[in-house]
């Protein structure tokens, strides 16, 4: 199966494709600002290298958020168009969960002044929300294993990807995943 995930919800850009049980990366040091323009040039790279064009991968993967407003649009809009020009399946998941492993976990994401992304996994169940410094301390995260989210990893991308595909959870499209407002709509 051959298979390309996206993530461009970070600073780092990040593409990984998986082709005949090979693998090939991408994980940019250039800055946020330059993902709409190097998107697909380093996707376009990448199925060179393995041989392959989009139209020969079976399912997309879209890293829907947290992160970047306009970084999250970039990637989701890609695998969308790209999945849709070749009708093929998408998996949409967060960054948040390729971090996330096994029960009893804070999967954190620092979104600046002491504020994180938070995905909390206790019992099977997974909960996202924003919090602050001063709710680490609180009886919510007590007994959980902290993760800290630092840039994008391609083997966590690939864990979370084939874990949802094994499931069966298939998206009809990749759909931004926000925790919290923009600047701009909270600006209204």
């Amino acid at each position: 199966m051959n298979f390309l995930i996206i993530d461009s919800t970070q600073p780092k850009l990040m593409i990984l494709l998986g082709a005949d049980g090979e693998r090939f990366s991408y994980v940019g040091n250039e800055e946020a600002r330059r993902h709409a323009s190097m998107i697909l040039e380093k996707t376009d790279e990448l199925l060179s290298e393995a041989g392959l064009s989009a139209k020969d991968i079976d399912v997309f993967g879209a890293v829907t958020g947290p992160g970047s407003f306009t970084g999250i649009r970039i990637g989701v809009t890609t695998v969308n168009a790209l999945a849709a020009a070749w009708g093929k399946k998408i998996i949409a998941f967060s960054g948040l969960e390729t971090i996330a492993e096994g029960d009893d976990v804070a999967a954190l994401m620092d979104c600046k002044n002491s504020n994180y992304y938070a995905l909390i996994r206790r019992d099977g169940s997974d909960e996202f929300s924003a919090v602050n410094e001063k709710d680490l301390d609180s009886p919510r995260f007590e007994g959980l294993k902290r993760v800290y989210y630092t840039e994008p990893d391609p083997a966590g991308a690939e864990r979370v990807f084939f874990l949802k595909l094994e499931k069966g959870e298939f998206a009809d499209m990749a759909r931004p995943f926000y925790i919290k407002k923009s600047s701009a709509e909270n600006m209204k």
